[in-house]
This record gives C-alpha cells, structure tokens and sequence, in this order.
C-alpha cells in the first residue's frame, strides 16, 4: 500500500480526504478508516454542492462522501472528480467503484487516469471493488494511480502520505543537554566494570538516573533487616522492599519486590522470607541486601528506557509499563538522541496516552516532566555508549501531583 502510493501520488498539502463512491456502503467504510487514522473528512463548499446538484441525481448524497448512487455513468465519474478536485478544501481523493449497470470498470480507471494529468498535485487513489481480472489489466498499462480493492487499503495508504507531510513539516531543533553530576555516574560505571559487571544492581542504576536529574523515588540500601528497618523510618511508612542483586535482573521473577509495608515487624518479617526463599532457590550469590523506597500511590504505570539496535545504534521507548509492557505492547521507538519533538511524539503517539492526559477525573501527568526524562534518558545513553540496555520500568505517575517517579531501573552495559 505504501508502495503504491508513494510512487503514484505527491505529498498532500493537509490531511482533508474526499471520497467520490457509486455506492453508499463502501464510502461509509472508507470514512470510518479516515477517522480512525486521524485524518479529516473534507467540507466540501457550497459552491462545489451547487455544482454537483446541477449534473447528479436528486437521490445522490453531495455531501461528504458523495454518493452519487448505483446507476451513475461515466460522465458522472469525471464531473463529480473534477468538481471535487478543484474544491481548495479537498486535500486528496478517493474515488471509489462497483460494478453496476453495465459500466465498465477498466473504462473508469482509464478516466480516472485523464483527470489525475490533469491535476498532478493533488493524490488521488481508486478503489474497484471488482473481478482480479481488472488488475491483471492494469499490470499491463502504464498507470499513475494506485488502485486498491478494499477502501481500507487505500485510506491506510494515504494515511501513510499524510504521516510524511506531517515528518516534513515538523520544526528542525536540536536535542537538548541537561546540567548532570557526571563524576557519579563515571564513578559507578567504572566500579562496575572494575568487577568485570555487565549487570548494574538496581541500587546502583537508580543512582545513575538520579545523577542524570531524574526524579526516583527516596531510597536507601540495606544490607541486613537493621539497616532496612532505620531506612524505613527515616523515609516514612508504607515502603516497598526490592531485592538487590549483582546476578538478579528481573527481581519480581523471584518475588524479590515487596510492597505496602506498613511497620517494622512486617519489614524484618518480608526481609527474612526474601533471604530464605533465595536460599532455597541457590540465589544467593550476588546478594546485596535490598532497596528501601518510598511507596509511590499510583494507578498509572508507563516505561522508558533504551535498548541498542545492531544497524541504527541506541533507539529510546516508552510506552505502557508494569507487568503489561510486554502483554499489551503498547510501546513506541525513536532514535536517540531525542529532540524535543521527538519525546513530545513518543508520548502521543500511545494508546496510554488518555491515562497520561487524566483519564476518569485523574490528575493529568506532568506531561512536560515526562518528556524531560526522556530527553535526559536519551543523554545519558549518548554519553555512555557501552550501554546495551537500559529501562525504567515502572515510572509511576504520581496520584498526588502527576508527577512521573522512576521506582525501578535495570542497566547492562558492554564490557568490550
């Protein structure tokens, strides 16, 4: 579709869709795709309405879609293109074919054709819902339309052009550098790999985030249950307690993150049931003790982070985070480094998108914090090449203020 397309159609000046159809189901169909896509169905003028009343049929619809019913022929196919054509509203057109009446399809592609020489700066696309044989034909004809057997292929197409002119005409900025406390980074980095460490504990890559300027949620290490329990009350009830491991990367798959603790007793005792299910498991070597942090109240859980392609080199994502990063997969990529534009587009550009903007009387996330922690992500990578992955999972959106808190980090680094 997008093939297609692009080697028959200009760049459209906006995203204003006509759709010129013999019948009224598939025209329906094609409108649904363009709202779906995020185009816009074209108000057509009243002196383009005029015109079409003058030539169609009192039943036809001269409306956007213009339905000009079953029984139109061919003059009818050319006037009501070339009056749709030369509306200043009309962006790009559709013009849609059933087989009705005798009228032959290849005879209407052919005047489709005549028109779009005659009009080569506006993208116009065909869809015959007819036999194959029409595009066998087709095969065997110097054409300079794309022709489609479903409406949805075509809108989808277009949709693809409209994507383009929208690239193109997006500000050109440069990434943008953040004030951070390199010399703690470099420090935990060079500590890493003075162990011969690909895998940073989570203790360790919040402190990286932190370095960076990224707002994590208060925290501590704790090597044994006393350290862990002074943490909590200096901190605050309730607290999450999270495994801290050199070897140990996915710390809920070993039950290593517990959460909502509520005093002392219950710490010591989620503190001793951690211990003694790794033991039984031959997951002690690596131990660091755990993370004492804050308990962030949230409903709204998104992640970030960075994961570096073969070919392209680091590519940053964000999406919707938790457990159900990789069930829903509603995630987005970008090449690092990120601009302004490019952060602001990774986080409209996801379904969770509404949960950001506060969904059901929410309060809507600090959407500008969001996109600065992006682009401080995406710094951070740039500085570091070595890293080979790196994520926030989850970054809690705050239920009090909106504000985006990194609760969890992972980071593995290349020791070549």
């Amino acid at each position: 579709n997008t093939a297609k397309v692009f080697s028959h159609c200009p760049i459209p000046k906006g995203d204003r869709v006509a759709i010129v159809t013999n019948s009224g189901g598939p025209g329906i169909m094609a409108t649904d795709t363009v709202v779906e896509c995020g185009m816009q169905m074209a108000e057509l003028s009243d002196a383009t309405k005029e015109k079409l009343r003058s030539f169609l049929p009192a039943a036809a619809s001269v409306k956007n879609p213009v339905d000009m019913i079953a029984s139109a022929p061919l003059d009818h196919y050319q006037q009501t293109l070339e009056t749709v054509l030369s509306d200043d509203g009309v962006d790009m057109v559709i013009v849609i074919y059933l087989p009705f009446l005798g009228l032959k399809d290849i005879d209407v592609a052919k005047a489709v054709m005549e028109i779009k020489a005659q009009h080569p700066n506006k993208p116009i696309v065909g869809v015959f819902m007819t036999k194959n044989e029409f595009f066998a034909k087709l095969s065997d004809m110097e054409v300079n339309v794309p022709f489609f057997m479903f409406a949805e292929e075509a809108v989808m197409g277009l949709d693809r052009l409209n994507q383009q002119r929208k690239w193109i005409e997006r500000p050109i900025t440069s990434p943008m550098r953040f004030d951070v406390d390199a010399e703690k980074a470099a420090k935990i980095f060079s500590d890493a790999a003075a162990e011969n460490r690909e895998q940073l504990t989570t203790g360790e890559s919040l402190q990286v985030l932190s370095a960076y300027g990224i707002r994590v949620c208060k925290d501590g290490e704790a090597k044994n249950a006393d350290e862990a329990v002074a943490l909590a009350e200096e901190i605050g009830y309730p607290v999450v307690m999270k495994l801290n491991s050199k070897k140990i990367s996915h710390k809920t798959d070993v039950g290593g993150v517990r959460v909502g603790i509520k005093d002392a007793e219950q710490l010591r005792a989620e503190y001793a049931d951690l211990v003694a299910k790794l033991e039984a498991k031959g997951l002690m070597e690596g131990f660091e003790g755990v993370i004492v942090q804050e308990m962030v109240k949230s409903d709204r859980e998104m992640v970030c982070g960075c994961a570096k392609d073969p070919q392209y080199g680091p590519m940053m994502m964000f999406g919707l985070g938790g457990v159900f990063v990789e069930v829903m997969k509603d995630v987005t990529f970008r090449l690092a480094p990120l601009t302004p534009e490019d952060a602001k587009d990774m986080i409209t550009s996801v379904k969770a998108y509404k949960l950001l903007q506060g969904a059901r009387g929410a309060i809507p996330a600090q959407i500008d914090k969001v996109e600065e922690t992006l682009m401080r992500l995406s710094q951070l990578v740039e500085d570091y090449p070595s890293i080979e992955e790196l994520d926030i999972n989850p970054l809690m959106i705050s239920d009090k203020n909106g504000e985006p808190i990194a609760v969890d980090g992972r980071i593995k680094v290349s020791l070549t």
